[in-house]
């Protein structure tokens, strides 16, 4: 009994350790004006293949994008896109995604512009799109319950 005792104290501490260390770095992350969008479209090809998750810097003024700059904006629907400037002009910055043939129709104005991607990880918005439906949000509160639960069960193991 003592061996499952040291094994759930150790498995409780990993866990709430990697939840509170995750939690840190998105709010971190938030202050620092990153915001995090998964790619739905593979129209960047294999710099961010479907799944991806973007990190994209709100602070990134409009004023300082430069040719070849990957950007996020919103489109007339109000769907974000992210794709490569492939022009800047007077009017605007124009943008193409890396596997399409033509430049995006409209151009992106200070209006619609929200940042510039810093980086990106891979696969990553796969995970991330499960928490934004009906069964992951189920999850992360069924998560919470066990931690909190486990947490009390903890304090008395360790006692």
């Amino acid at each position: 009994m003592a061996k499952i005792k040291k094994v759930f104290n150790t498995v409780y501490i990993v866990i709430s350790t990697a939840v509170i260390t995750v939690g840190v770095i998105l709010v971190v992350l938030l202050l620092c004006g990153i915001r995090l969008y998964s790619v739905q479209s593979g129209s960047m090809g294999e710099l961010l293949p479907v799944g991806s998750v973007c990190f994209v810097s709100t602070y990134s003024k409009y004023e300082n994008i430069e040719y070849g700059d990957v950007i996020s904006f919103r489109v007339s629907d109000g769907m974000r896109v992210t794709h490569r400037v492939v022009k800047v002009t007077a009017e605007g910055v124009y943008t193409q995604g890396d596997m399409n043939k033509e430049q995006d129709p409209d151009p992106v104005t200070k209006e619609n512009y929200i940042g510039k991607t810093v980086f990106a990880l891979p696969y990553l918005g796969a995970a991330l799109g499960f928490f934004h439906t009906l069964w992951g949000k189920i999850a992360i509160c069924f998560g919470i319950l066990l931690l909190v639960i486990a947490g009390v069960f903890y304090k008395k193991t360790s006692e």
